[in-house]
């Protein structure tokens, strides 16, 4: 109360008062004072506002950590459909939470490695078979994961993008989850090593950095996936569908790409050395500065494919089909072309080597240039 009536002797200069007409202070003195009960009443409301908002953070926080607990709970339930709405309520908390995120995303994980069999072993008792086991055979593992892991599975490819708080790692090494559906899934640094992904859809999905080393990708859809810098090295691609899946600077050292679909694939950097690549389709596929070395192409279809500066040393390129592919500066020292579709143009603008088997139709002149034979 003191300083509001004090106020005018701070807010306006002393002389002018003692001066100014009694109409004239009145006025002056009020609206002073007026200013000083503004200024304290938006401070108590401001701290009342912190101290609110602190409540609310703390009855947060505490509600949160309430419905983790709770999902916890449902997560160990015998009951299908529990454990289906633990998953989901975990999700909507590491939704709602980012601080809890690296949590969820731990124990999601865990769940999956807990419930799921190992790639070829025995299958877990509850594990749904295909065919059930009778006498002393061995079980066939399932053909496709169980609802409950594939709503956690389907969390995980969904969670929000984090970066202080996504910090837990995604480990499904050596996993049996063939036949999954995981569209468009977030699975960026991803541990699939050794994992059994036959049949699974990843079509669009992001393997940015993921280790699939010796993974099982028979027949998989990876449509347009983003596996860019992924660790592919002895994994089994055979039949898998990767068109226009990005795979700039992925290492696919003697991985298996036997009747896969690579067409229009993105490729630049690529290390393929010592590949099966036998009958797959890359036409149009992007290969420039590609190492190949090695790689075993026969019949493979590089129609239109881009290989400048390609490293195609001892390659097997027999009956390949390589019309219109642009082959500038590509290395083909060694390679194998014999009964490959191609035109002396194409081989002039590549490096060649007295090892180079040219196929029939096209010669080598006395100073290596090249040209087609005269038939006449």
């Amino acid at each position: 109360m003191l300083a509001i009536w004090r106020a005018p002797e701070f807010l306006v200069n002393r002389d002018l008062l003692i001066k100014a007409a009694p109409e004239q202070r009145l006025p002056a003195e009020h609206n002073a004072r007026l200013i000083v009960i503004s200024v304290g009443g938006a401070l108590v409301v401001g701290t009342g506002l912190l101290y609110t908002a602190r409540n609310y953070r703390l009855a947060h926080r505490g509600q949160v950590t309430e419905r983790f607990t709770k999902a916890l709970e449902r997560l160990g339930s015998d009951e299908l459909y529990v454990r289906i709405g633990g998953v989901h309520a975990l999700e909507h908390v590491m939704r709602d939470s980012p601080e809890h995120h690296g949590d969820v995303v731990e124990v999601l994980v865990a769940f999956v490695r807990d419930r799921l069999p190992r790639s070829g072993t025995e299958a877990a008792d509850e594990t749904p078979w295909i065919h059930p086991p009778s006498g002393t055979d061995e079980p066939e593992l399932p053909a496709e994961p169980p609802p409950d892991v594939l709503a956690a599975l389907t969390a995980l490819g969904n969670r929000p993008k984090q970066t202080k708080h996504n910090r837990a790692s995604l480990n499904f090494r050596q996993l049996h989850v063939r036949g999954v559906q995981l569209i468009g899934a977030q699975f960026k640094n991803a541990d699939l090593r050794e994992a059994d992904l036959q049949n699974a859809n990843l079509n669009r999905a992001d393997l940015q950095n993921a280790n699939l080393t010796e993974a099982n990708l028979q027949n998989a859809y990876l449509f347009s996936a983003n596996l860019h810098r992924a660790d592919l090295r002895r994994a089994n691609l055979q039949n898998a569908d990767l068109r226009e899946a990005n795979l700039r600077i992925a290492v696919l050292l003697r991985t298996d790409l036997q009747n896969a679909y690579l067409t229009e694939a993105k490729l630049q950097y690529a290390y393929l050395s010592e590949a099966n690549v036998q009958n797959a389709n890359l036409g149009g596929a992007k290969l420039q500065n590609a190492n190949l070395r090695k790689a075993d192409l026969q019949n493979a279809d590089l129609g239109g494919a881009k290989l400048q500066n390609a490293d195609l040393r001892e390659a097997n390129l027999q009956n390949a089909d390589l019309r219109e592919a642009n082959l500038q500066n590509a290395n083909l020292r060694g390679a194998d072309l014999s009964l490959a579709s191609l035109t002396a143009e194409q081989l002039r603008q590549a490096v060649l080597s007295e090892h180079t088997v040219l196929p029939e139709g096209l010669t080598r002149g006395p100073l290596g240039e090249i040209g087609e034979k005269n038939l006449s």
